[in-house]
């Protein structure tokens, strides 16, 4: 009999023994709970629309043409062109792990540990991995390395609002494989978690934001210029002739704060812009793909082919002069 009770007592106490409260674990709030639910239904219903939307492996995107050629106009403009990669992320083949993506695995060494978030507990996810060949020239790569990886802490952090970036480099040759699989945490967010897309590279000049160019002589001659059709001049430029939208590297950030990049943490100094990624590949019509704007039906889909859930454009910036080129976001 006593042998029974024993028994029954530990049986009862079964359920509980593999559940006790971790002292680490960050707590789901109802919330967080309700986004990571509705997120996870907006992929869903966005993977259905993707299965119809595949775009061929050797396709191309291209930018038209803007109809107004400012540095024509206004050759003192000249200098303040840069070159961009638009990256039009699309629904594709799933590129190799050795191959500029964005979302889905990456060259990342199997037996190599998978950085964990301090504040929420759950590991970083893969976000975009650029080799050097798909970046434009005057984006600089850490010495000795030819592959950019971008991943982020998949949860709104409180400095920010946003996902925590971690910019890691390395040389393709010293990742042949295997590579691990990305991980998975019940909390993270299902919008900061990308789908596989490949990249549609294509080079793109853009001339500064507004937030840049209202600091240069540049400033008073274009709000004196009348581009006709009773169009206001800074709105023109701010929306449809400067700054290309969408994910890319290199080239200009298109934000309030442009002409302010963030400072380092270490040393204090202004940081440089290195790429965005952005849930609307555009916003403004006179920038959709030649390609797609011919195709209507592939829009929806073309525009946040990711399945990416933010609210502006994610801004990386990097600093290159203190040890391990830290990075940071802004929106």
């Amino acid at each position: 009999m006593h042998t029974r009770r024993l028994f029954l007592a530990a049986a009862a106490a079964l359920p509980f023994a593999g559940c006790r409260r971790d002292p680490n674990a960050v707590t789901l709030s109802p919330a967080d709970a309700k986004r990571i639910a509705d997120e996870e239904a907006a992929r869903t219903a966005l993977r259905q629309a993707l299965a119809v939307a595949r775009v061929p492996a050797d396709a191309v995107r291209t930018t038209p043409a803007r109809e107004r050629d400012l540095v024509k106009e206004f050759p003192e403009l000249k200098p303040l062109l840069r070159m961009t990669h638009r990256l039009h992320p699309r629904f594709s083949d799933e590129p190799a792990a050795n191959q500029s993506k964005l979302g889905g695995a990456i060259a990342w060494p199997a037996g190599e540990a998978w950085p964990t978030c301090e504040v929420f507990k759950i590991p970083y996810v893969p976000v975009l991995q650029l080799l050097a060949d798909d970046c434009p020239s005057q984006v600089k790569f850490k010495p000795g390395s030819d592959v950019l990886q971008l991943l982020w802490s998949p949860r709104d952090h409180k400095d920010t609002g946003l996902p925590k970036p971690m910019l890691v480099w390395r040389k393709l040759k010293d990742v042949p494989g295997p590579h691990a699989d990305p991980p998975t945490h019940p909390h993270a967010f299902p919008g900061y978690v990308p789908l596989p897309c490949r990249l549609f590279v294509e080079k793109v000049l853009e001339l500064p934001d507004w937030s840049t160019a209202k600091v240069t002589p540049f400033r008073e001659r274009l709000e004196q210029w009348k581009p006709g059709g009773g169009r206001d001049p800074v709105k023109l430029y701010a929306e449809q002739l400067s700054v290309a939208p969408g994910t890319k590297v290199g080239g200009f950030p298109w934000w309030a704060g442009g002409a302010n990049p963030p400072s380092c943490d270490t040393c204090k100094r202004a940081m440089d812009y290195l790429l965005t990624l952005d849930a609307n590949e555009w916003r403004e019509p006179t920038w959709i793909p030649i390609e797609e704007g011919k195709r209507p039906d592939l829009l929806a889909s073309a525009k946040n082919a990711a399945g990416l859930a933010l609210a502006n454009n994610y801004h990386v910036f990097v600093c290159r002069r203190c040890d391990g080129w830290p990075a940071k976001a802004a929106a």
